[in-house]
């Protein structure tokens, strides 16, 4: 008896042992959370997923970028929440919708103070916050729409100068470092050639110095719809003055004005058009050969800003930073070249103004490709569970962690995108767009794998499809129809009315 009692100790005490082991192999093995580790996120403004060598282009623009990308997770289904700057970038340092956020028109909208931003969230976990880009810029995060909320300092200093220093102290820090180089008009300095030697068309401007020539000829034709009355009596002598030869006086005096917002809306009817019309007047936009001149002036552009980013993206290998640091590498939208008729970034629906890149590089995971649909909206839940952070409350983004272990089992079937009045929900297989509309026969449905050119309609031809996308679609549009902002900034924790939460959430918003 006694030593079958033996044996069967002997017996619990190696289960035992081998269980012990094997559950601290499971933990050994279990990527750890990066506690309050330093955060940088970095924004490239108006970048294309498919403008990236490690997302399929065959143009090998970032060298660099991709490099980094080489160890960190990339999302290669990835979409923006809008096609313009202000509104997606609320929604990235949100977790908001635009419909919940409500920061799409400059200089009108504000964000709710009762809702927290990325910036603020950290900020009370005792990071040292710091955002890198222009502080003043309308249509970007700036104080007076409340976007800079929580940031201990605004700079314009050098991403490498304000690293170095933030690495001499202990502080943890978070970095916001916004780049908007990739905007419209496509230029290079003087001296520079593009990356490769096509044909240039006739009337093109290459450098900043022939651009300003070319907007300053505009700017004197089209004199009564740029100025108002008050900028043409007070400075008549340089708008009104006779043309000379290499004369850019008007376009200095243009930029002088719309760099500055208050004189902005005092002497300014339109800064945007000009440069618009006088550098897209420049081409032929039915010319194939001018429209690839365009995106490789672009694609110039964009390997310009991966030289620029190569000194902090070494030291983010670096040891000193490689094992305390969760680095971000993300776009708020992409861009057009003519694809739907359209440039840049207006008035389109359609995939190239949503795909953008998204990367992400934590001390905890090794590198790897992602293939599920994930938006912007998720980035900021995404760097909380990876700093050990709880979520200030409801935020409407999924983290990305359960993808970067590879476990996760709810993957998000849609991302949404809201832009003026529509309501975009997409992903690798489906493009789905609504105007705000009460009736399902304005849906337009694209089949991106049979249409990758997004041109044939098939909505009738999937109703079932169509009804659904239509329902999660129609919920914003009610929500923004019928919205209150009292109610909506009414809930202690998140700026939202738990009664709308739990609507919202049956339709699998958040």
């Amino acid at each position: 008896m006694k030593k079958k009692i033996s044996l069967l100790l002997i017996g619990l005490m190696v289960f035992f042992t081998i269980a012990a082991f094997l559950i601290k192999k499971e933990v050994i093995n279990k990527p750890k959370i990066c506690k309050h580790c330093n955060i940088m996120l970095i924004d490239v403004d108006v970048l294309r997923g498919d403008e990236l060598p490690c997302y399929g282009y065959s143009r090998n623009t970032t060298p660099n970028i991709c490099e980094f990308a080489k160890n960190g997770a990339v999302f290669k289904d990835n979409y923006s929440n809008s096609i313009m700057t202000l509104p997606s970038m609320f929604s990235t340092i949100t977790s908001l919708y635009l419909t919940f956020h409500k920061v799409e028109v400059s200089f009108a909208d504000r964000l709710s103070i009762k809702i927290p931003t990325l910036a603020e969230t950290l900020q009370k976990e005792g990071y040292r916050t710091v955002f890198i880009g222009k502080s003043d810029d309308p249509s970007t995060l700036n104080q007076e729409n409340g976007g800079l909320r929580g940031y201990d300092l605004v700079t314009q200093d050098s991403i490498d100068k304000v690293v170095d220093d933030l690495s001499k102290s202990s502080q943890p820090w978070f970095v916001h470092y916004y780049n908007s180089d990739l905007h419209m008009p496509y230029l290079l300095y003087d001296g520079m050639k593009p990356m490769e030697n096509l044909p240039a068309p006739k009337n093109m401007p290459i450098s900043y110095s022939d651009f300003d020539k070319l907007l300053n000829t505009y700017l004197k034709k089209h004199s009564t719809e740029i100025f108002n009355k008050k900028a043409i009596e007070e400075y008549s002598s340089t708008i009104l003055a006779p043309d000379k030869e290499n004369d850019v006086s008007v376009t200095q005096l243009f930029y002088t004005l719309r760099n500055d917002p208050n004189k902005m809306k005092k002497y300014l009817i339109d800064g945007w058009k000009p440069i618009f019309d006088s550098y897209m007047g420049s081409f032929d936009k039915n010319n194939e050969k001018d429209l690839a001149y365009l995106r490789m002036m672009y694609d110039s552009n964009l390997n310009l800003v991966d030289k620029k980013l190569e000194p902090v993206l070494n030291k983010l290998k670096s040891k000193l930073l490689a094992k305390n640091t969760i680095s971000i590498f993300m776009s708020d939208h992409g861009e057009a070249f003519g694809e739907h008729g359209t440039f840049t970034h207006d008035y389109n629906h359609h995939t190239e103004l949503f795909y953008t890149p998204l990367i992400i590089k934590s001390p905890s995971f090794s590198g790897k490709v992602i293939d599920q649909t994930t938006s912007n909206i998720d980035i900021f839940p995404t760097i909380l569970e990876l700093a050990g952070i709880r979520d200030p409350g409801v935020l409407q983004g999924q983290s990305l962690v359960p993808h970067m272990k590879g476990v996760a089992e709810n993957s998000r079937p849609f991302a949404i995108s809201e832009y003026y009045n529509g309501t975009v929900l997409q992903n690798h297989n489906w493009f789905y767009y609504l105007l705000n509309s009460e009736n399902i026969e304005n849906s337009i449905l694209y089949d991106k794998i049979n249409d990758p050119l997004e041109k044939d309609n098939v909505s009738l031809k999937h109703p079932d499809l169509t009804m659904n996308l239509f329902k999660q679609a129609d919920i914003l549009r009610v929500y923004n129809r019928n919205y209150n902002k009292e109610e909506i900034l009414r809930s202690e924790k998140t700026g939202l009315d738990q009664t709308k939460i739990k609507r919202i959430q049956k339709e699998g918003y958040f």
